[in-house]
């Protein structure tokens, strides 16, 4: 995730940690939908700068990015990081999140996300713009449904707490 707010960098040349990685117009979605795999199995969906989703192998939610907050899997729940700035240094707040606020943005990742499922389904509602990727267009998109529905599957859960500095 970026360090400041401004605008994502571009996640296709700089995010080499993914591999396989793409770019995908989904019909619905004003920007495009940035995709990356990292080689532990971690993967990630970029929906423009705002939402991101980061999940484990599983497909469980490890890490997102929502409407200029930062949250992390935290036990049973997520943390809610703040920055703080002052001249010399960034401080990240906690705030860990109620069962009924968790509970609400999983369910808000998870509409988003059978939204996509619907236009994968049907891949005239899916263009892929560039990639780095050893298999065929079709292939990568069929991958890249398959994490999808894995995300649906475990749309309720967690992935085991992020550890933080101590």
């Amino acid at each position: 995730m970026a360090r400041n707010e401004q605008d994502r960098e571009d996640l296709m040349r700089e995010a080499i940690a993914f591999f396989p990685r793409a770019e995908i117009q989904v019909e619905h979605e004003a920007d495009p939908v940035f995709w990356g795999q990292k080689k532990n199995g971690h993967f990630s969906f970029y929906f423009g700068s705002d939402p991101v989703y980061q999940f484990d192998q599983n497909g469980l939610l490890r890490r997102a990015f929502i409407a200029g907050q930062l949250y992390r899997t935290q036990k049973n729940t997520l943390a809610r990081l703040t920055r703080e700035r002052n001249s010399t240094e960034t401080v990240l707040k906690r705030d860990d999140l109620t069962i009924t606020q968790v509970e609400v943005l999983l369910q808000t990742m998870a509409d988003r996300f059978q939204k996509l499922d619907v236009y994968f389904v049907n891949k005239q509602h899916v263009r892929l713009i560039r990639s780095l990727s050893d298999n065929s267009e079709l292939e990568l998109q069929n991958f890249i449904q398959d994490k999808i529905k894995q995300v649906l599957q475990n749309s309720h859960q967690l992935a085991p707490r992020i550890r933080g500095k101590r």
